[in-house]
Formats: C-alpha cells, structure tokens, sequence
C-alpha cells in the first residue's frame, strides 16, 4: 500500500527496514522526544518493527516509512508514521521524523494523508495520539491536525498528554492511494 502528496511517498513498512528504523529511532531528536533519553537498542527497534508489521496483518493499517521526494526523482527517507492500536479500543496516529527533515511541515503532510486512509478507507470514527509532556513540536503538529486535547494519561509507565480527533472534525487534503 503507498499514500503519496505532493511531496511525500509513504509505505508501508517491511521487514527490510530494520536497519533504516534503527537509524531513526537512535536519531538525536528522535531520542530526546520520544524517550527518556536513551536510544533503544537495536533489538527494541527490531521488535518494534515486528510489531508494526503485525498490525497491518491484524488490523490492516500500521505505520509507514516516509520519503520526501527529490527534484531529481530520488527519494529521502525522512521517517515514519501511521497508525497503531493503542490499547484495544482506540487507534493511535503516531509520527517520528529525523532531525534532519524535522521543521518543514513533513509530518504534518504525512498525518493528513495516513487520517484521510483511516476516516475514509478504514471509516474510523476517531483518532487519538498521545505526546510526551516536552515534546511541544509534536503538540502543535496535532493542533494543526485538529486534535483537541483531552487530558493527561499514564500509559506503560509514562505520562503522556491524550489527544483526540472525530472523523466529522476532519478536514483532510485530497491524496493519491
């Protein structure tokens, strides 16, 4: 499956991206983000990435790897993002980009195109994200997105700041799936 916008291509990820995954979830900003500040090992990434794989067989949605495309035709891996189940009720979009394609809107294109699959294709009547306290970029991507916050939550040991969408609150820009 591939979502595409104007500037980026989104795949679904496979298991050959173990070590492009890697390399981005040990990214500077990806860790002090997303973390307590410590990179996950390279078995983490991997079972991560085995579980991204088994929600698309369960679920038929889960995370892509995201390319900006290039003047010349060539592709930039920039990150991932996608969907997941968060706790077997709600779906969860989730986003991490690297440092060096962080500040440009990427992620922000990509969510709208991966909401658009999920309120049209998949006619899911919500999205929720959860964000770390700190992480404030990742907070004024979902505000822009529409997502309201909702309250604090503590899930898997960690304190995250819960947000919601409703499909009829969506206003999503028109994609190529």
């Amino acid at each position: 499956m591939i979502l595409e916008t104007e500037r980026l291509l989104l795949r679904k990820v496979c298991l050959s991206d173990a070590k492009t995954l890697y390399r981005l979830h040990g990214d500077p900003l990806v860790v002090r983000l997303t973390t307590d500040g410590e990179a996950m090992t390279r078995q983490q990434s991997d079972d991560r990435l085995a579980l991204y794989l088994e929600e698309w067989r369960r679920f038929d949605f889960g995370f892509f790897i995201v390319y900006e495309k290039q003047l010349n035709g060539d592709l930039h891996f920039s990150g991932r993002c996608g969907l997941r189940d968060f706790d077997g009720v709600d779906v969860e979009l989730g986003y991490c980009f690297s440092e060096a394609s962080s500040g440009r809107g990427l992620a922000t294109e990509a969510s709208r195109v991966v909401m658009q699959d999920a309120f049209s294709r998949l006619a899911l009547e919500k999205l929720i994200a959860v964000v770390r306290p700190n992480n404030n970029q990742s907070q004024r991507v979902l505000v822009k997105l529409g997502f309201i916050y909702r309250r604090m939550v503590n899930h898997r040991g960690v304190d995250y700041r819960f947000f919601e969408k409703l499909t009829h609150s969506f206003n999503g820009a028109s994609a190529n799936i």
